[in-house]
């Protein structure tokens, strides 16, 4: 006879363990309520674009997954200190996606010549989409901006997905800003003009 007990431990998960597993979403939520603080804004929208292109474009060039979170946070200091200063933080944001394409032009041999490629195709793509949506009219601008802001949310999923480019952790939080400024920028304007 058995006389051993089993105990069957059923795996219970901490909420505390669960916002600590889930904390890029945590900050992207975070991210999308400063973004939106004053209400949605399709210049704001397309300038985080430009910015999470920026960082995609600067980690295939750097070669390096975690620069993305880097270049992330330098690149919203740079954007903070546009605010509140004349530096025109977009043209700062296209120099320094300019400078480093051509990091990972002169590392070509030492990096990932497809995903440089495939970063670059869509640093252009997402950032024609966000200077477009910062030169035309209010109703249009709108539209554009959420359209980048959701393909790159997709973007972000993708590279979630494939676990290459940047962390993991920063493709979730880029999808949950990404995807959450497109939707409130969408929803809050579509509720305006059937109001």
């Amino acid at each position: 006879m058995d006389t051993t007990t089993r105990t069957h431990s059923s795996p219970r998960t901490s909420i505390g363990a669960v916002l600590l597993a889930r904390w890029p979403t945590l900050v992207g939520l975070l991210a999308l309520a400063g973004s939106s603080a004053d209400g949605p804004d399709a210049h704001t929208t397309a300038m985080v674009i430009i910015l999470a292109a920026t960082c995609y474009l600067g980690a295939a060039a750097l070669g390096s997954r975690r620069s993305g979170w880097v270049l992330a946070i330098a690149a919203s200091v740079l954007v903070a200190v546009g605010v509140t200063t004349d530096l025109d933080a977009t043209a700062a944001l296209l120099v320094g996606a300019g400078l480093l394409g051509l990091v990972g032009l002169l590392r070509w041999r030492r990096v990932d010549r497809r995903e440089l490629g495939l970063q670059a195709a869509g640093f252009v793509v997402f950032t024609a989409i966000a200077l477009t949506a910062m030169m035309v009219g209010p109703l249009l601008a709108v539209h554009l901006a959420a359209l980048a802001a959701l393909g790159h949310g997709a973007w972000d999923v993708v590279h979630h997905r494939r676990d290459r480019v940047v962390t993991r952790s920063l493709a979730e939080f880029c999808a949950v800003l990404d995807i959450g400024l497109g939707v409130v920028l969408l929803v809050v304007t579509w509720v305006a003009v059937l109001s």
